[in-house]
């Protein structure tokens, strides 16, 4: 289901970002009991993009089902500290991009992850939420920086139209073919200075990390194609908001190697300045996609 373009809600954009705040800090906090209001008591929740032994993957339906995961959770990990760094709203729908650490409380040892949330809302509860999370690697240094603080302040105009930026996003989202994104599209859509961040770590997926400019995004492109062929891409979710803009989608996706066959669920952030698409920054269901490349066997 695309955005929610035409679909009013009771809450104002202000009121969703504050309660979203409020969401992210009780769930750093473990206060669960006060969490758990701001959620309706059918809310389905969607676990994607997670490494399995760290938090359970899946489909949770119902307020005390999510709580009883995220109680399972506490009794394992803490959290440690939390940043957000963006949060988009269109009417119904909101995404939040935001980095936390947590410490295993046996081992003591101290986890970064990478979250997304993208929110339905209907009245003032969340009636449906989808979570991706990925431990990201290192940084590579001097590979260029994503956004600053001041053009969250003072946004660049994204010199499109909201019907522009849907249509543009559904064009890249639509392979034409099994090896996945238009090349020719990217080139047309990405600035050529784009800056993109693949959430994960190296050791598992070699073009995990950030990469700047739009060769090496097509480079990345052919380097998964070599290894998947890609079907019937599908969008979830459209939410745009001024000149940023966050999807959902799947792939149908078969690893050529090992010929297993999956659907994979990808999260998207991009900002777009003056026509161009100047950052993405992507998530993915990581467990799937090393479930076809024979990397889960025997766990």
């Amino acid at each position: 289901m695309y955005g929610g373009a035409d679909r009013p809600v009771q809450m104002t954009g202000g009121e969703i970002r504050r309660r979203i705040v409020d969401i992210t800090r009780l769930r750093l906090a473990g206060d669960l009991d006060r969490l758990m209001e701001y959620f309706s008591p059918t809310v389905v929740v969607h676990y994607n993009c997670t490494k399995e032994g760290l938090f359970s993957p899946g489909v949770l339906n119902g307020r005390e089902e999510f709580r009883a995961n995220l109680r399972l959770t506490e009794e394992n990990y803490q959290g440690v500290d939390g940043e957000i760094v963006d949060i988009l709203v269109e009417n119904d729908l909101s995404a939040v991009r935001w980095r936390t650490h947590w410490r295993h409380r046996g081992a003591g040892l101290v986890y970064p992850l990478e979250m997304a949330y993208f929110l339905r809302w209907r009245g003032s509860f969340v009636v449906e939420m989808h979570e991706f999370l990925d431990i990201p690697g290192a940084v590579t240094l001097g590979r260029g920086g994503l956004g600053h603080f001041d053009d969250m302040l003072n946004p660049h105009p994204p010199g499109l139209s909201r019907e522009e930026i849907a249509s543009r996003m559904t064009e890249l989202a639509d392979f034409p073919t099994p090896m996945g994104m238009d090349l020719a599209a990217t080139r047309k859509y990405f600035s050529p200075d784009v800056v993109c961040e693949f959430i994960g770590n190296r050791e598992r997926f070699p073009y995990a990390g950030r990469h700047v400019g739009v060769e090496a995004l097509t480079n990345i492109v052919r380097t998964i194609a070599t290894e998947f062929e890609q079907f019937n891409c599908g969008l979830s979710d459209i939410l745009i908001d001024g000149g940023r803009a966050a999807c959902r989608r799947t792939v149908e996706v078969r690893h050529r190697g090992t010929g297993r066959h999956g659907l994979v669920e990808l999260a998207e952030f991009l900002k777009i300045e003056n026509g161009l698409i100047v950052e993405m920054i992507e998530y993915r269901d990581s467990v799937t996609i090393l479930e076809m490349q024979g990397e889960m066997d025997g766990r």
